[in-house]
């Protein structure tokens, strides 16, 4: 009796790791792959038709997970479930999940809403509540900044889309202000002549709009001088540098303070 009911459960284990197991397992790690692979040539076809890469990255993020849901959603039917009668309770719960992922409907939602407004796209350069940094990836959750010192920063998107975003990247040039409090016991007009050299002989300072060197602000002890230049978008930072640098040198050898 004993050897009769092993047989029978051995019987079943088999059937059911040949009939129900491997046959899910195939599928669903073959669907994985092909999922992959189908996602890649997707994303290779919308970068041949020039669609944007943020409107790439962020459809990649989606369709991931509908492969994926789809994949395990075919796995299943290996063990006799009913697909359709999965669906209608995933429907019937979904509010239920809806409210416990609330934030994460939100991203998905500011995603879509970045998406079609593109108030900024992959390359972008974004400052956001003391964050900067060039827009990686736009992805279905969150967007990704890598800052310049190569340090990865995710931001979700609700964020980006409930609160204010500055994009440097938007206009091909930019204003530099740089202010100097220079001692007030030294004279504009001296310092005039030599701040303006230093202006005009940096090639990365636009000619048009002219370059300003006026006095914004005075009180007892400084002069605040104010310089501005355009410059294109790519050359702001190091034309900061670079003219801070020349000014530091110049006001040096001509014995001013600041």
């Amino acid at each position: 009796m004993e050897l009769k009911d092993s047989l029978f459960y051995s019987n079943i284990f088999i059937s059911f790791f040949f009939n129900n197991l491997i046959p899910a397992l195939l599928i669903l790690f073959i669907g994985w792959f092909l999922s992959g692979k189908l996602l890649i040539m997707i994303k290779n076809a919308m970068t041949k038709t020039n669609v944007d890469k943020s409107i790439i990255s962020f459809s990649g993020s989606v369709l991931k997970v509908f492969f994926r849901i789809v994949v395990i959603l075919i796995s299943l039917t290996c063990f006799g479930i009913n697909i359709s009668s999965i669906v209608a309770t995933f429907g019937a719960a979904l509010v239920t999940v809806g409210l416990a992922l609330k934030d994460n409907l939100a991203n998905a939602a500011s995603g879509a809403i970045i998406i079609i407004n593109k108030p900024f796209k992959i390359g972008d350069a974004l400052s956001t509540n003391a964050i900067e940094g060039k827009v990686a990836k736009i992805e279905m959750l969150s967007t990704t900044l890598i800052t310049s010192d190569n340090r990865e920063i995710v931001i979700p998107n609700s964020k980006l889309t409930s609160d204010y975003i500055i994009n440097s990247s938007v206009n091909s040039s930019l204003r530099l202000d740089l202010e100097l409090p220079i001692k007030k016991d030294t004279k504009f007009i001296d310092i005039h002549p030599i701040l303006n050299d230093i202006v005009k002989n940096n090639p990365n300072v636009l000619l048009e709009p002219a370059p300003e060197i006026s006095i914004s602000t005075f009180n007892d002890e400084t002069i605040n001088v104010i310089i501005k230049v355009w410059c294109k978008t790519e050359n702001y930072s190091s034309l900061q540098e670079n003219l801070l640098e020349n000014i530091k040198l110049e006001l040096d050898k001509n014995n001013i303070n600041f």
